[in-house]
């Protein structure tokens, strides 16, 4: 059996990691990629050499229809044989798998962003047990759910383990870590403004690893001297686990910090949270307002926690055993 796996954001390459190494021992599996933040040196750096089709079409909504529907029929002519697909979101597997007539798998923790062409045209859904199955607006389909127990970060925090080094690469051994929003994002509120500014300075007497997703945000550190932009790749969940909190626009960051122990804020633009953001939320994994003052008072009583190590082990399994299932089910239909 050959599996197609599309990988179209940063995150999604520690998503995929560990399901590929245990894939890859009974099947062939051929990655495809999008150029869009760091992806693509991750995957090289992960040792996956994908084929590149497509970027990122920035915050047109117009320009991100064409590009995806453009990025389809390239895709189309460079993608071999395959027998099923996985993709995280499925906007384009989805459609390339219908047209060829094989079955597609589609994992995501987003409820709240547009995918009725997916619901329609996907095969399979793998969503963490805090996605609101009732976003599926096709009944049909919700049949097709399958859930798992936690979130999604927990399969691949199971094969995480520090760098002892990463610290030796920076100018500062303590710092707070900051990510902007994804503005250019489908899901966020149109003319959602950044936090990032007011947070810069409030934070002017700290060290503060930034991560920019896009080359602009960069701008946000002119004028700054306590700001540590990297020039090359760094592993995320590295400058989760060194760090003193993390400070993030979006969710996987802050899901990753809180499930490592770290004390996490998700300043998430709009106030409709993904349900995973919101499950972690009440039990008090992650912190969320949109005010910065709120932000650095809690971050004066912010103190990190026991990570969840033991249970990502039995989660990564339990989805390892609902590939299994899916597999050994269309090898015998």
């Amino acid at each position: 059996m050959i599996i197609w796996i599309d990988i179209t954001n940063t995150p999604h390459v520690h998503f995929f990691t560990p399901i590929i190494e245990h894939l890859k021992k009974y099947y062939h599996i051929i990655i495809t990629a999008r150029q869009f933040s760091e992806t693509i040196p991750l995957l090289y750096e992960k040792g996956y050499n994908p084929i590149i089709i497509g970027e990122h079409q920035g915050i047109s909504r117009i320009r991100k229809v064409k590009g995806m529907m453009s990025r389809v029929k390239a895709l189309n002519i460079a993608v071999p044989v395959f027998d099923v697909s996985m993709s995280i979101g499925g906007q384009v597997t989805t459609i390339l798998s219908r047209l060829r007539k094989k079955p597609s798998i589609v994992f995501t923790d987003n409820d709240i962003s547009y995918k009725k062409h997916v619901y329609i045209l996907g095969s399979y859904f793998v969503f963490p047990e805090y996605f609101d199955i009732n976003t599926v607006k096709t009944p049909s389909k919700r049949r097709k759910v399958i859930q798992y127990s936690g979130f999604k970060e927990q399969i691949y925090l199971a094969d995480y383990q520090p760098n002892m080094i990463f610290l030796d690469n920076l100018p500062f051994k303590d710092y707070y870590l900051l990510r902007p929003e994804n503005l250019k994002a489908s899901y966020v509120p149109r003319h959602s403004k950044s936090l990032v500014p007011d947070l810069l300075k409030l934070l002017r007497n700290e060290n503060v690893l930034f991560l920019p997703r896009y080359p602009e945000d960069c701008n946000y550190c002119n004028g700054y001297n306590n700001i540590y932009v990297p020039s090359s790749v760094v592993n995320g969940l590295d400058a989760c686990y060194f760090s003193k909190a993390v400070l993030t626009g979006a969710g996987t960051l802050a899901r990753e910090a809180a499930l490592l122990g770290i004390p996490s804020v998700s300043f998430f633009p709009g106030n409709k949270l993904l349900s995973v953001d919101k499950a972690m939320v009440e039990k008090g994994l992650i912190y969320h307002t949109h005010n910065p003052t709120d932000i650095m008072n809690y971050l004066k009583g912010a103190s990190k926690k026991n990570s969840f190590r033991e249970d990502n082990h039995l989660i990564q399994n339990q989805v390892f055993q609902i590939l299994d299932h899916i597999f050994n089910r269309l090898r015998n239909d």
